[in-house]
């Protein structure tokens, strides 16, 4: 017993002592954002592979990439929803997102 009591003490000492050159040491400030503002980056989301294949043919047809298209209609669409041009309901959302 007497030699858990000394393991646990030395462990508890030099615990200490970090506490205390940590204590000591300046505060790290918070990284900056992985992406600035303004700047694209990668996001996944789950959708029904018949939307992906319409976004891959609806893209060629109209000679843009595919990331221009979904950024395109996500905008024009999260600003109907914004302007209250489109109700969002739960309801309607099950239809569009099911699998087929």
């Amino acid at each position: 017993m007497a030699n858990k009591k000394q393991a646990l003490e030395g462990k508890l000492g030099s615990w200490t002592d970090q506490a205390d050159l940590t204590r000591n040491s300046q505060p790290v400030p918070d990284p900056a954002p992985k992406t600035p503002p303004g700047k694209a980056t990668r996001e996944t989301y789950v959708v029904a592979r018949s939307l992906i294949d319409r976004i891959a043919d609806t893209a060629t047809t109209y000679d843009m990439t595919q990331n221009e298209l979904v950024g395109y209609l996500l905008t024009w669409a999260l600003d109907q929803v914004d302007t209250g041009q489109h109700d969002l309901r739960r309801g309607k959302l099950q239809d569009l997102t099911a699998s087929p």
